[in-house]
């Protein structure tokens, strides 16, 4: 998926009703979008995407069929804002689709560019630096646990 489908696709009825969407704001929090009239949503994704938010959606591991991880597209401009340092308590496998990103991982800079992929261990500190426009997945490698909880 390239930056102009992945754009076009946030605006449909399908990520709408089938996708938990948020963004990120400068400090670093994320913001779910709650809205029950789709019109509402597509007004506010329209905001998100013009003023070159960083937008997460969930249940993305419905794209590819999978039941044994969970999958979270990121889709952020350059400088865009971004997660603090933090760790995850399971194996995450990081995609990238479109754009450049550049990632911290245990204090090492990673680059990747479409196709690239970097395995983060469970509980390594890592945090994305933005610094490209940027299009990626984000695996929860064997993360159950949330797919239980949001079945």
């Amino acid at each position: 998926m390239i930056f102009e489908n992945f754009e076009n696709w946030l605006l449909t009825t399908d990520c709408f009703e089938n996708h938990d969407v948020s963004h990120i704001d400068v400090n670093g929090n994320q913001h779910y979008i709650k809205h029950s009239e789709y019109m509402a949503y597509l007004g506010e994704m329209t905001v998100l995407i013009a003023n070159k938010a960083t937008i997460k959606v969930e249940q993305v591991e419905q794209w590819y069929g999978y039941t044994d991880r969970t999958a979270h597209a990121f889709y952020n401009a350059a400088n865009g804002p971004s997660f603090d340092t933090h760790t995850d308590p399971i194996d995450v496998l990081i995609e990238c689709l479109d754009g450049k990103k550049t990632l911290e991982i245990d204090g090492e800079t990673v680059v990747l560019q479409p196709q690239d992929k970097v395995l983060i261990p469970a509980n390594t500190a890592h945090r994305a630096l933005n610094y490209e426009k940027a299009l990626m997945i984000s695996y929860g490698i064997s993360d159950t646990e949330t797919l239980t909880r949001i079945r």
